[in-house]
C-alpha cells in the first residue's frame, strides 16, 4: 500500500493512553508513518474519554476540530476510537457525520482492518465494537508516545467494583487481569528497548490476579518484575484499599525497586457517602490502611483522590471530610465534582447536590490540600533523592536547569523536582539531589 500518514490525539487516562500506542504500533506496522502536525495526517484518530462531562466535552470537541482538518488539511479518514465511541456506538454518527470509523474500547486490534473496509467502502461507515479483548497483547507491536525511558503497563483490564457514579464498567466491561507471564514478557521486552520507569495500570490494581484460572496477585507479579535486567523504578497506580493487603504493603516496602509510593482512590471517608457509592470499604477499614502505611518504615508517600458533591453530602459529611484530609495530610491529593452520568445508579438518586454547592466544595477541599502539599514538601528541605531528569529548561537569562522527577512524584499528576546547574546531565538520567526548597507542588533541589 501507499504509505500514509497518521496523525494522533490521546484523551482520557493512562490506560486509554496504553490502547493508543497499541493502535499506533499495529498501524506503523502496517506502513503509516506518524507525523506530529495534524494538517500533515491523511488518517487522524482520536482516543476519546467519557468519565465524566468534561471529558466529554472535550472529546466532543477534540473531534470536531479534528474533523477541520478534512477541509484545511489532507485528512482523509477521522477515526474515533476509546470510551465516548463504545457508550454511544451507532449512535453518535448521526451527531458526528465527519467520522469515518468507530472503534469500541474492546476493538481497538482492529483499526487496521477498520481502515482498509472505510477505504474499500468509501462513503460508508465503519463500525468495530463488542469484540472478545486481545490476550497476547505482549506480542503484539506497540509505539511507546511517553519518554524512551519511562512507560506505562496495563495490568488488567475493566472493573468490577460496581461504584454507583462511574460508567467504567458499562464501557470498558468487568475486571479481566493478563497472566502473570504476559506481563512479564511485555515488561522484558520494555525494558530490552531502554525503558527504566514502569508504571503499572489498572481500574483497581490491588484487585489483580483474583479472576485468572490460576489466581494471581499483584505482590506474585512484582517478585517476577523486580527480576528483570534493566527495570529501575516500578510505580504502582490505582490501589483500592479492598485488597490493600499485608503481603503488598511488605513487597512495597523491602524491594527497592519498588517506589514507596501508593495512589489510592478513597473518593470519600464519611460512612453515608462511602455506602451510597457501593465502596466496599468504611471510614474505620480505610482508617486502619491509612495507620499501618504511615506508621510504616521507610515511609510511604500516600496519594489519593476524593469525590466532592455525591448525591445525599450532606454539609456533616463534607466537613468530616475535610477534617480527615486535615489529619491524614496526603502527600498528594486531586479532587474532582461528581457528575451524573447517563444510565449509572448515581445519576438517578435522590438528593442531587447544586453545582454552586459542588464547585464551593471542590475549591475548599483543593485550597485546604494547598496548604497540606507546602508543609509536606518544606518538611523535605534538607533531605537527599534520586530525580529522574525529564526536561532541560532554558530560564531566559543564560542559565539552564533541570527539570524532574523523584521516586514519589508520579508522571503528569505529580509536582516536580528543579536542579540548578544540572551540568551534563540529559533527558533520561538518574542523579542524586538534595532538596533546598519546597512550595505548594514543586521542589527545588542542588546536584550531590
Amino acid at each position: 500500500m501507499t504509505v500514509k500518514t497518521l496523525g494522533v490525539v490521546s484523551l482520557g487516562c493512562s490506560k486509554n493512553l496504553v490502547d493508543t500506542e497499541m493502535m499506533v504500533g499495529i498501524l506503523e506496522k502496517d506502513g503509516y508513518k506518524m507525523v506530529d502536525d495534524l494538517d500533515d495526517a491523511q488518517v487522524i484518530f482520536v482516543n476519546t474519554c467519557t468519565f465524566i462531562d468534561a471529558a466529554k466535552e472535550e472529546s466532543i470537541q477534540t473531534i470536531l476540530q479534528a474533523a477541520e482538518y478534512k477541509k484545511s488539511g489532507i485528512c482523509e479518514k477521522l477515526v474515533v476510537a476509546g470510551c465516548l465511541a463504545q457508550q454511544y456506538k451507532k449512535s453518535l454518527s448521526a451527531e458526528l457525520p465527519e467520522v469515518d470509523i468507530f472503534i469500541g474500547t474492546e476493538s481497538w486490534q482492529l483499526i487496521s482492518e477498520a481502515l482498509k473496509e472505510s477505504y474499500a467502502e468509501q462513503g460508508e461507515n465503519v463500525f468495530k465494537f463488542n469484540m472478545k479483548p486481545c490476550n497476547n497483547e505482549e506480542s503484539m507491536p506497540r509505539e511507546i508516545l511517553t519518554p524512551k525511558y519511562s512507560a506505562y503497563v496495563k495490568i488488567a483490564e475493566g472493573c468490577s467494583n460496581g461504584c454507583t457514579f462511574c460508567y467504567i464498567p458499562y464501557v470498558r466491561g468487568p475486571m479481566r487481569s493478563r497472566p502473570v507471564a504476559s506481563i512479564v514478557h511485555e515488561v522484558r521486552r520494555l525494558a530490552a528497548d531502554g525503558v527504566r520507569e514502569f508504571n503499572l495500570i489498572a481500574q483497581d490494581l490491588s484487585c489483580y490476579g483474583r479472576d485468572l484460572s490460576e489466581p494471581a496477585s499483584l505482590a506474585k507479579l512484582l517478585k517476577e518484575l523486580v527480576r528483570i535486567e534493566g527495570v529501575k523504578r516500578i510505580r504502582l497506580f490505582y490501589l483500592y484499599p479492598t485488597y490493600f493487603d499485608d503481603e503488598l504493603l511488605q513487597i512495597i516496602l523491602t524491594e527497592p525497586k519498588i517506589c514507596k509510593y501508593v495512589d489510592i482512590p478513597l473518593q470519600h471517608i464519611s460512612n453515608n457517602v462511602l455506602k451510597r457509592m457501593n465502596r466496599k470499604d468504611s471510614t474505620e477499614s480505610i482508617r486502619e490502611l491509612l495507620s499501618k502505611i504511615r506508621s510504616s518504615s521507610p515511609r510511604m508517600t500516600v496519594r489519593t483522590t476524593l469525590m466532592v458533591g455525591f448525591p445525599g453530602e450532606t454539609d456533616q459529611d463534607f466537613q468530616e471530610l475535610c477534617d480527615f484530609i486535615k489529619e491524614v495530610k496526603f502527600d498528594d491529593m486531586g479532587a474532582f465534582m461528581f457528575s451524573p452520568q447517563e444510565g449509572t445508579p448515581a445519576a438517578g438518586m435522590a438528593d442531587q447536590i447544586p453545582e454552586e454547592v459542588k464547585e464551593s466544595r471542590y475549591h475548599e477541599l483543593m485550597s485546604i490540600q494547598a496548604g497540606i502539599s507546602e508543609e509536606n514538601n518544606e518538611n523535605l528541605i534538607g533531605t537527599e533523592t534520586e530525580v529522574l531528569v525529564e526536561e532541560l529548561i532554558d530560564t531566559g537569562d543564560g542559565n539552564i536547569q533541570a527539570k524532574g522527577r523523584a521516586s514519589f512524584q508520579a508522571p503528569e499528576v505529580d509536582g516536580n523536582v528543579y536542579i540548578d546547574q544540572p551540568d551534563d546531565l540529559q533527558p533520561g538520567d538518574f542523579v542524586n539531589v538534595k532538596i533546598v526548597d519546597g512550595y505548594a507542588y514543586d521542589l527545588i533541589g542542588e546536584k550531590i
